[in-house]
This record gives C-alpha cells, sequence and structure tokens, in this order.
C-alpha cells in the first residue's frame, strides 16, 4: 500500500494545483455565419481555432443566443485541425477527421432574457489532451436558424479544469 501513496503524492507534486479557467477569457463570436437561414443539421459559420490548456477536463460551457432563436446548438471540438466544412453545407466530417473529435456539446435547454437566450450545459467532466494547445470548434444548427444581423451573431465559452502549469488565459 505504501508504494500506490507514494506514487499518489508524486503525482499530485508533479501536477501541482489545478485552476479553472474560461477559454476564451470573452466569449468567442462564431465567425462567418452571414445572414443566411440555415436548415437543419448545417455547419453553421467557420471553425474556431480556441487556445486550451494542453492537459484539462472540460467542465462547463455557455452558449449566447444573442437573435433570440432558442433552437439547439452543437458544438464539436476537436483537438486537431480537420477539414473546414462550408458554412450551410450539411455537417458531414469524414472517418479521419472524426478520430479526433474531443466531443460534442449540445445545447438543447435555454434560459429566456427577454432578448436574448443563454444556454448552459454544467458538469461535463470531459478529459482531453490537446498536444497544440489548441481545439478546433465546429458549431451545428439542430433547427433553422436565421441571423438578423452580425451584432447577434452568436457566442459561446468553455470553462476548463486545466491540468498545464504553463496555461495563461487570454
Amino acid at each position: 500500500m505504501t508504494a500506490n501513496f507514494d506514487s499518489i503524492e508524486e503525482v499530485l507534486k508533479d501536477i501541482k494545483t489545478t485552476t479553472i479557467v474560461d477559454c476564451p477569457l470573452v466569449p468567442v463570436v462564431i465567425p462567418d455565419v452571414g445572414l443566411n437561414t440555415y436548415t437543419t443539421l448545417d455547419t453553421f459559420g467557420n471553425m474556431v481555432k480556441l487556445k486550451v490548456p494542453k492537459r484539462g477536463v472540460i467542465v462547463s460551457a455557455t452558449y449566447y443566443d444573442l437573435d433570440y432563436e432558442g433552437l439547439q446548438m452543437n458544438l464539436h471540438i476537436f483537438n486537431h485541425l480537420i477539414t473546414q466544412i462550408a458554412p450551410e453545407a450539411a455537417w458531414a466530417p469524414s472517418d479521419g477527421d472524426i478520430l479526433n473529435l474531443v466531443t460534442r456539446l449540445a445545447f438543447v435547454s435555454f434560459d429566456s432574457h427577454t432578448n436574448s437566450y443563454t444556454s448552459e450545459i454544467t458538469n461535463i467532466g470531459k478529459a482531453y489532451t490537446a498536444h497544440e494547445g489548441l481545439f478546433y470548434i465546429q458549431a451545428q444548427c439542430v433547427g433553422a436558424q436565421d441571423m438578423a444581423s452580425a451584432a447577434v451573431y452568436p457566442r459561446y465559452q468553455l470553462q476548463i479544469q486545466s491540468f498545464d502549469p504553463d496555461f495563461k488565459e487570454s
């Protein structure tokens, strides 16, 4: 038993401390959404390259629906760059790309704030490694989205328990 406790203590010393970090520090806008009407299961906007700790656990995530749509939105998170699927095209990643999938976050329940919605996913608990310190995130709409203007493009933010002592929020 002592050897096991020594090993655990060694690992804990190597990890040092963990912290919860926001990735990014300010919610990121889904780029290049456009003012088109998206149909069900389309790729929504373009991929976001997001700086994250190289090792961590996705703890929670928040989706900001400023256009007051209230429709399910998926975020597909990859730990390596995948082939960009054009906005408004059917979500159909290649078999090779799907092998780099970390997780899919499905925002399905929304809280109304009169002019906007938010959706939160808590207690995700998805451990990951991202050797480049990057996630590549592609949004996918599940209902017919119709953006009113660029000012209300949706945003999101991840909260990650970082096991990367070199990571700094930015």
